[in-house]
């Protein structure tokens, strides 16, 4: 029997490590336990340099979410966790400490084993740390299938990819100009640059006084190697001197040879509709320089910056080993005194730095390892570019099956914009922790393989970029490339990755859309043949109540353990996922989360209400029709369309805040404001079984949101299974009742038409009064309520239901739509007309919004049609309401 006393609080505490130890225990975790379809969801691997933010809390909320509604669907769900050793990250955190404890430079005191050591060492802390952070947010992963992206598996997929990639000709070794962070002293990607606006200055000058055109720049400094001034071929004022070759002195090694060459891309209307050419030190320029070389024309590329950061030998006697400030302000001088400097402007420029070093970066001239984005893949007619546009275009190979869907779907237009223009990958950096590249040397031969192909060979210093390895990540957790076996032209999957790849669903900020969601597009196509997903949700950044990042630096940092140490795990989760919008930014604070525990609370009491006053244990829900009341008709009828509208509308499409506002508002107003308290004088057996049977569904439909608490309720009721494996509830949502609802929410608003009536009033509580309803042809639905309306604390002592009848005077009065209420014995004349006039105004609001709506083309296209029709009778009544008060 179910009658039993819940404690009176909910205290988190009490429950969620036990109740973890549960799910754990189970076994269902592991998808191995579960029958139906694969469903899986590969853990973006936090990195190991700290903790969990708040970032990390929300994606392990919107994860476990997806998981557990889908594993509650029959689904054999994967929910794979692991981490990242985040190659520069990490080592640049753990040179700063050692920094702060006293080294200058720990790379050179240490050197290469016993820095690595120190950085494992922390890393491994951190990954400890990380994953019990990960169980305490509730995340129902398969711990069995943990996966590391620097341990040795992950290590073979590496090699396996590099060296395939290398024998296909799409990975090569060669010069080219590349990001390169000189405090880091590595190279960095054009997407881990982090944009920062600063005050610079913008000096127009000529390179010589009879030089036939001015060009302007931010970097004066690097036109010491400038070798070309490119223009606009439509450009009148230039066209002459295109192919002429300009010798010039400005103070570098030896004179500058300044050619200049038409390019289509330079914007005749800016500046001086010319730009100095300068292949060594800018990304563009290069491209002009690589234009040139293959028309046949070699403008030459002069380096005057090294990898110090000084300027070199090239950029002449004077200013060699000069940093670039110091070579910018001589220069600037050296102008001057020509008479050269036509122009100094003040300007804000976005000056690219490295994201993990912070240093503005330099291009530069260098030997690395590239991936050739352009070329051919053989046997395939197609470029890597070519794979990633398809896979969010047509589908990869044209399949239509084989198409990533973008939530939202803005951002597959930001991704193509970004294939357009990407860039060969450069993929080595020259950092230590991390996947050593696997090529070795021995005097000029080069060896690329896992291992060492024998004596006298010395392996490439350099390591991969670490989104190299994480570009694997749907596949190589699934055990590639063991679980493929090789064919003539491409893998057969075995095992794990026949079950769960392509991966169901993946969800990412739009941050790392470039860095991550790119690249496993790219990997998984070309290693796999198939798409890495099928979905993937994009979500904005959490922000402070003033819309601020959250930072260290800043102050206003959340430790999200902290907060669920304060409020509750679950008051944490559905406080991240309130509010949030697919691709939106959206505020986080601690009153929302109080607001949030608020409701676990609220379920909690109710829950305890209901168990504790009930005995009958659910065994099989079926109710005689004759003896349930319009109110039980109509929370059923409510939990009907609750269940297809959680389902349906939100969870399958992502709208995470939109389905947890509906199961608040349904638990919330529904069931406690009114259900339950209809249930205390409306006592049958039909009830008592209703109320167990909406417990039970409720607490299924808010589990995947609020886990701990749910299970907790679930075995209070005596329930013998784990709620996390319990059915969902059937979604047709066949059982809601339109004519029921539009009845009951009559009989409702006629009691918050007295409750106001009597507020606005300040008729007190306490005081019993009369009233008379002039019902037209709703007489016999609200007779047969009278119960209802004279119970729900409004004070009723005697009340009378009639079709029609004469205005009564000296009576309080109200209306629903044409339903006349008079409240007697309570009037104050000048209240009574003041509430009249603001009841009026509101309801021509109402009425307005109302309008609006249904003059909507997209809502009328898209709601169901019993919404509409709803809406419209809703309207049909505000207007004969409004009428009826302004003949008042």
């Amino acid at each position: 029997m179910l009658k039993k006393e819940l404690p009176k609080a909910y205290n988190p505490a009490d429950y969620e490590d036990a109740i973890y130890a549960q799910w754990e225990k189970s076994g269902f975790f592991n998808p191995d336990n579960l029958k139906g379809d694969p469903y899986s969801i590969m853990m973006p691997p936090p990195n190991v340099t700290g903790v969990l933010h708040l970032g990390h809390a929300l994606e392990n909320s919107l994860m476990d979410i997806m998981a557990r509604y889908q594993r509650m669907n029959g689904k054999k769900v994967l929910l794979l966790p692991g981490t990242d050793h985040a190659a520069v990250a990490t080592q640049a955190k753990v040179e700063k400490v050692l920094v702060e404890q006293g080294m200058k430079n720990p790379r050179q005191e240490l050197g290469r084993e016993k820095l690595l050591e120190k950085i494992r060492e922390y890393a491994e802390d951190s990954k400890s740390t990380i994953l019990k952070q990960i169980r305490k947010m509730g995340t129902s992963c398969d711990w069995s299938r943990l996966a590391y992206t620097f341990d040795e598996a992950r290590g073979r997929a590496v090699n396996e990819v590099f060296i395939k990639m290398y024998n296909d000709g799409l990975i090569y070794r060669g010069n080219r100009v590349v990001n390169w962070s000189v405090k880091g002293q590595s190279t960095c990607s054009d997407d881990e640059l982090v944009h920062v606006e600063r005050p610079a200055k913008l000096y127009t000058f000529k390179y010589a006084k009879d030089f036939p055109i001015a060009v302007a720049t931010t970097r004066p400094e690097t036109k010491l190697g400038d070798t070309a001034v490119a223009v606009n071929s439509k450009d009148k004022r230039y066209k002459k001197y295109i192919g002429q070759v300009f010798k010039v002195e400005v103070g570098a090694a030896k004179p500058l040879e300044i050619k200049i060459i038409a390019d289509e891309n330079v914007e005749m209307e800016f500046g001086t509709g010319a730009v100095g050419v300068t292949p060594a030190h800018s990304m563009v320029d290069f491209e002009m320089f690589e234009k040139q070389k293959a028309k046949g024309d070699n403008i030459g590329l002069v380096q005057v910056i090294g990898q110090n950061g000084k300027m070199t030998e090239a950029a002449g006697k004077e200013y060699a080993g000069l940093t670039v400030l110091e070579a910018r302000e001589k220069f600037i001088d050296w102008l001057n005194k020509e008479k050269l400097l036509e122009k100094e402007e003040d300007i804000t420029q976005n000056v690219g730095t490295s994201d993990r070093f912070g240093d503005a970066v330099e291009v530069l001239p260098m030997t690395q390892w590239f991936i050739d984005v352009n070329k051919k893949i053989p046997n395939k007619d197609k470029s890597l570019k070519d794979l990633m546009r398809e896979a969010v275009t047509i589908g990869h190979n044209g399949d239509d099956k084989q198409k990533v869907k973008i939530t939202p779907d803005r951002f597959a237009k930001v991704y193509l914009n970004w294939i357009d223009n990407l860039r060969d990958w450069c993929i080595s950096r020259q950092i230590w922790w991390g996947h050593r590249i696997p090529v070795w040397y021995k005097k000029e031969e080069i060896y690329v393989g896992e291992k060492e192909p024998g004596d006298g060979w010395k392996q490439d210093e350099d390591t991969l970029d670490t989104w190299f390895s994480s570009g694997l990540w749907t596949f190589s957790t699934l055990g590639w490339p063991a679980s493929a076996k090789a064919t003539a032209d491409k893998p057969v999957k075995t095992s794990d990755l026949k079950t769960f790849h392509p991966t169901s669903w993946m969800q990412m900020g739009y941050e790392i859309l470039f860095f991550w969601m790119a690249r496993m597009i790219l990997m998984s196509t070309y290693a796999l043949d198939q798409i890495p997903f099928k979905d993937v949700y994009i979500h904005g950044m959490l922000r402070n109540e003033m819309g601020k990042k959250f930072s260290k630096s800043s102050g206003n940092n959340l430790n999200p353990l902290e907060v669920a140490a304060k409020f509750g795990t679950d008051a944490l989760r559905l406080s991240l996922i309130s509010g949030i919008a697919p691709g939106n930014d959206s505020k986080f604070y601690e009153e929302k989360v109080e607001g949030a525990r608020n409701m676990v609370n609220k379920l909690w009491n109710i829950s305890r209400f209901i168990i504790g006053n009930n005995q009958l244990p659910i065994t099989n829900f079926q109710l005689n029709a004759k003896k349930i009341t319009l109110a039980d008709k109509w929370i059923l009828s409510k939990i009907s369309w609750l269940i297809y509208e959680t389902s349906i509308n939100c969870l399958e499409n992502y709208q995470f805040s939109q389905a947890g506002e509906e199961l608040r508002i349904f638990t919330w107003n529904d069931l406690a404001d009114w259900y339950l308290e209809i249930s205390k004088f409306e006592d049958n057996k039909e009830k008592e079984e209703i109320l167990i049977y909406i417990l039970s569904e409720l607490l299924k439909l808010w589990h995947p949101f609020i886990p701990f608490v749910t299970e907790t309720i679930w075995q209070e009721m005596g329930n013998k299974g784990l709620l996390m494996v319990e059915k969902w509830p059937d979604r047709k949502g066949s059982d809601f009742n339109f004519k029921v609802s539009v009845e009951f929410d009559l009989i409702k608003d006629i009691i918050i038409a007295i409750r106001n009536a009597r507020s606005g009033n300040k008729v007190e509580p306490a005081k019993k009064i009369k009233a008379v309803i002039y019902a037209g042809k709703q007489k016999d639905l609200i007779d047969s309520q009278v119960h209802l309306i004279k119970g729900l604390r409004t004070g009723i002592s005697e009340l009378k239901i009639k079709v029609s009848g004469e205005k009564i005077s000296g009576a309080i009065y109200a209306a629903v739509g044409d339903i006349e209420i008079y409240l007697l014995g309570a009037v104050d004349a000048e209240k009574e007309k003041a509430r009249l006039e603001k009841e009026i105004s509101n309801l021509e609001k109402i009425i307005k919004a109302a309008e609006s709506r249904l003059a909507n083309k997209e809502f009328i296209d898209k709601a169901p049609a019993e919404i509409i029709k709803k809406e419209k009778e809703k309207l049909k009544g505000w207007q004969a309401e409004l009428k009826s008060l302004k003949s008042k």
